[in-house]
């Protein structure tokens, strides 16, 4: 039961993504976590504290407006106080006007049904180059050095 509801959850934050309510992901993240992108892009980098990690999602939103993820799958395993969850992923979004996307997993490790710890696993080269095209019509962002703190 306790799986079910950890996947319902995720599910739900994906959703909020498609519809554009960041507002609602940091919030489940601890006070003290980690948040890795990996890539040396604007995306990059590790986070540990709440305004870090609201700052990258913010980012997210502007870089990408029209990201929406298709969830493949969710595993789930451990107990409440140490859980891992993994979720395989395929995202759409344009670039300049052109279709676009990638595939990728994400883990996260969950303690009490906060989020401690998140790694973003993608085709990274193929996201940097996506980025590079985006910061060449203009979008200065996309070209910013990773947040981190």
């Amino acid at each position: 039961m306790y799986h079910r509801i950890v996947q319902r959850r995720l599910r739900r934050a994906f959703e909020d993504i498609n519809a554009g309510r960041y507002d609602r992901i940091v919030p489940q993240f601890a006070p003290a976590h980690r948040h890795v992108f990996f890539g040396d892009h604007a995306l990059g980098g590790t986070r540990r504290g709440l305004d870090a990690t609201r700052a990258w999602y913010g980012r997210l939103a502007r870089v990408f407006p029209d990201l929406r993820f298709e969830i493949r799958s969710i595993a789930v395993a451990g107990w409440p106080w140490d859980t891992v969850a993994m979720i395989e992923w395929v995202d759409h979004f344009t670039v300049n006007g052109a279709p676009a996307g990638n595939q990728g997993v994400h883990v996260f490790r969950l303690r009490w049904g906060r989020v401690v710890g998140l790694s973003v696993y993608c085709d990274t080269a193929k996201l940097r180059r996506y980025l590079e095209e985006k910061a060449a019509a203009g979008l200065v962002e996309a070209s910013a050095p990773p947040i981190t703190d």
